[in-house]
């Protein structure tokens, strides 16, 4: 009845844990004007001055309010203003940033680090140059993220805190406590329109399009998750199994759904009628299994 079918494939990138954090001495770059939301709270005139988004690192500003997608890489610039000089012309910061999800999860390495130096007299107005670059996970949902930053002036005994909204779009599916399938979608073409009603001649192709989430995690973030799928007829009688699949990985931000596909070549033969698409879910970490049914008709 079915002339061939494809795949189905659990989307998967890997992650980088590795942040490009830079500290100089240099004059600023460029600066656009800074985001107006930022949160500053800062005692006794230590504050971030020149906070911008870069377009690359050592780039140039682009608008606060631009929108970011997974995969891409956040360039966050600023400086260190109206610390306190101490005993032989020596200052001492520190500072921490880290990337957060809209839920508080770090998606990225914090980095942080110290500024200990010992300043010369032409050096009176000379403030720290701060670079840190997060990566956004391929598999990042849309949401507000943001960038904490902490600096610390240990002479002082003061300390600011700014947070940096960043605006990501990314696929939303929403999260489950139990295994299953979310955002199921028949369409005629591989990223086409989704089908209100399935309908389909013999001889064209199927193609689907899902999310599988609810499945469990460890501590570490390890997830394995595998699956088959088959196609059946109204009575139930089974025409084709596809070939099964799996997705496992241990990445550093929490991979809380997986994308998935499948593609059915239907036979110029093939007798009108309803029949479904069966997908079996099995949770490897959290050892329980999910079978899910989506009709279709050929006409």
């Amino acid at each position: 009845m079915v002339a061939g079918a494809g795949l189905v494939r659990l989307g998967r990138t890997p992650v980088s844990v590795l942040a490009a954090l830079a500290l100089t001495l240099a004059q600023t770059v460029p600066s656009a004007a800074q985001p107006s939301d930022l949160g500053a709270e800062a005692e006794q005139g230590l504050a971030l001055v020149n906070l911008d988004l870069l377009d690359r690192q050592d780039g140039y500003a682009i608008p606060a309010d631009s929108r970011f997608l997974p995969g891409e890489t956040i360039h966050v610039y600023f400086q260190i203003a109206g610390y306190q000089v101490g005993r032989e012309f020596r200052i001492s910061l520190s500072y921490e940033m880290r990337a957060l999800d809209p839920e508080g999860r770090s998606f990225f390495a914090a980095e942080g680090g110290e500024i200990d130096v010992e300043l010369a007299p032409q050096d009176e107005n000379w403030m720290p140059v701060v670079r840190y670059s997060p990566r956004i996970p391929d598999h990042a949902g849309g949401g507000t993220y943001s960038i904490q930053i902490t600096v610390r002036d240990e002479l002082a005994e003061t300390s600011v805190s700014v947070r940096l909204p960043i605006a990501v779009d990314g696929s939303r599916v929403q999260n489950a406590d139990q295994l299953l399938v979310r955002n199921f979608g028949f369409s005629r073409a591989d990223g086409g329109d989704r089908l209100e009603d399935p309908v389909f001649d013999a001889g064209e192709e199927i193609w689907a399009e899902f999310f599988i989430t609810g499945y469990k995690t460890r501590d570490d973030n390890t997830y394995q998750v595998e699956s088959d799928a088959w196609v059946q007829d109204a009575e139930g009688e089974k025409l084709f199994d596809f070939k099964p699949a799996g997705e496992a990985g241990r990445p550093f931000y929490p991979r809380l759904w997986l994308p998935a596909k499948l593609r059915l070549q239907l036979d110029e033969s093939i007798p009108p009628g309803r029949y479904a698409v069966v997908l079996r879910l099995r949770d490897m970490v959290g050892g329980v299994d999910a079978v899910e049914h989506y009709d279709f008709r050929i006409r």
